[in-house]
């Protein structure tokens, strides 16, 4: 998972690019980059390290042009995070620079294909490949062309993806048939246009939120700011709900979907499943939970109180590329807050189990105050790996894969362990089409038992070379 933005209007786009990916900094850690076109040149910058250490003013003075992309990147896949961070770029058959957030499941497919020009692990790369491929295929790059490039990805690039680029004087942005990733189209007073993973990118630029990108929907706006859209191959949607649980920020709206909103009915439906008999507190996670924390709270009548003070200096465990980075931010992430905490009976409510090691640390801090921990969790058990840009690892590395709950409950230390059911998930989300691969094993793009194989010896030999 990963955080794009792009932007067109009539002055320099930089500052505009800058402030949103420190509004979706949340989406990734990893790296950080821009491009941007000044009317003759595509310029690029990207490093690795978050965005206000990689751009300072004199950076973004120096970054000149009224189009330009931009990507905060979280690593799935890949060893070398340099090397891999976006955006990327072609100079033929014209100049293009891409950004995606997603994840390719013919990956290594594509980048065979195209191995005599692929120089990264990074999933976009086989897409710009692809997409300039099909475009110099045509006697001439006019809107038509443009168009039937997007077709060539859709047809041949399996898995989720949300994509921005800069090519032809104009900006491009689209997404995968199924609307797995989100993208959403915002546009401001002085008539710069904005798309971007999640609404709060906007706000930061004084901008509105137009719409949502559809599934298999490819936007093209031009030099002269005119916006050209067409709906290239649009199938079911089955859009990511990892967003509205854990990864977007609480104050986006997404496909639709207030996010904070969607987390206050989590904890509702929460509250139907709860026993809150012998509890004394509910206690929330810092940060993704503490939402739902508050409604289940209100709703079964016990207080909800800050039990855990997080490190504000500290980057989000989840999305750290290796599990003793994941583990050592937790003990210096997290501290329990003994005056909550000490002698009573603990509702502890965090937004998912995917490992389960971090739970474990966590409630084995509160332990050490509380005299019970009830576990209770927003997201059902996670028993499948993501191949759309989550970093679920393989089936064994996942703790409810083979686990009963009583033997999940047991393995992270707590009391009594609660999950989320799937119909409340879905009740509390509210949005048509949800992708749930990750809980039911069902994948909405073609998954064969080899990808399977493939993808998750890959992830593994990645985290062996990251250490």
């Amino acid at each position: 998972m990963c955080g794009i933005i792009g932007a067109i209007g009539t002055k320099d786009v930089a500052p505009d690019l800058y402030a949103g990916l420190i509004a979706i900094q949340h989406r990734g850690q990893d790296s950080a980059g821009m491009a941007v076109f000044d009317g003759a040149h595509i310029e690029l910058k990207k490093s690795l390290g978050y965005v206000e250490d990689i751009f300072d003013a004199q950076t973004l003075s120096d970054l000149r042009g009224k189009i330009g992309i931009g990507q905060v990147r979280y690593a799935t896949i890949g060893s070398k995070p340099y090397r891999d961070a976006q955006p990327f770029s072609v100079s033929e058959p014209c100049g293009i620079a891409m950004a995606h957030n997603g994840n390719v499941v013919n990956y290594d497919e594509l980048r065979e294909r195209y191995a005599d020009r692929t120089r990264s692990n990074c999933d976009v790369e086989v897409i710009l490949h692809r997409f300039s491929d099909a475009l110099s295929q045509e006697k001439e790059i006019d809107l038509r062309a443009i168009f039937l490039a997007v077709e060539a990805v859709m047809n041949d690039v399996n898995g989720s993806y949300a994509v921005v680029a800069i090519l032809k004087r104009g900006m491009l942005a689209f997404r995968d048939p199924h609307g797995i990733k989100p993208l959403v189209m915002g546009e401001r007073e002085d008539g710069t246009k904005f798309f971007a993973s999640e609404s709060v990118a906007f706000d930061s630029i004084g901008a509105k939120i137009v719409r949502d990108i559809e599934p298999g929907e490819a936007v093209y706006i031009d030099a002269n700011g005119a916006m050209h859209t067409r709906i290239i191959k649009q199938e079911k949607p089955f859009h990511c709900m990892f967003e509205w649980v854990y990864f977007a920020r609480p104050d986006s709206t997404i496909d639709g979907r207030n996010v904070y909103d969607a987390r206050l009915r989590l904890g509702q439906e929460l509250a139907k499943l709860v026993k809150k008999d012998g509890l004394d507190v509910i206690v929330p996670v810092p940060d993704t939970a503490r939402t739902a924390a508050q409604s289940l709270a209100e709703e079964i009548k016990v207080p909800c109180r800050e039990g855990l003070m997080k490190n504000r200096y500290i980057g989000r465990t989840f999305i750290m590329p290796t599990q003793a980075q994941r583990e050592r931010a937790v003990r210096t992430k997290l501290n329990p807050v003994a005056f909550v905490v000490k002698d009573r009976n603990i509702g502890l409510v965090d937004d998912s189990i995917v490992r389960g090691t971090t739970s474990k640390k966590i409630v084995g801090l509160v332990k050490k105050e509380a005299k019970r921990v009830h576990l209770i969790i927003t997201c059902p058990p996670i028993r499948h790996p993501c191949f759309y840009g989550i970093d679920f690892p393989s089936s064994k590395e996942l703790i409810a894969f083979d686990r009963t709950e009583k033997q999940v409950c047991e393995h992270v230390g707590c009391d009594e362990l609660t999950y989320m059911n799937i119909d409340g998930l879905k009740r509390a989300i509210g949005v048509d089409g949800l992708c749930m691969a990750c809980l039911t094993g069902e994948y909405p793009t073609r998954v064969t038992e080899e990808d399977k194989r493939r993808v998750c010896a890959s992830r593994e030999q990645d985290r062996v070379e990251r250490g």
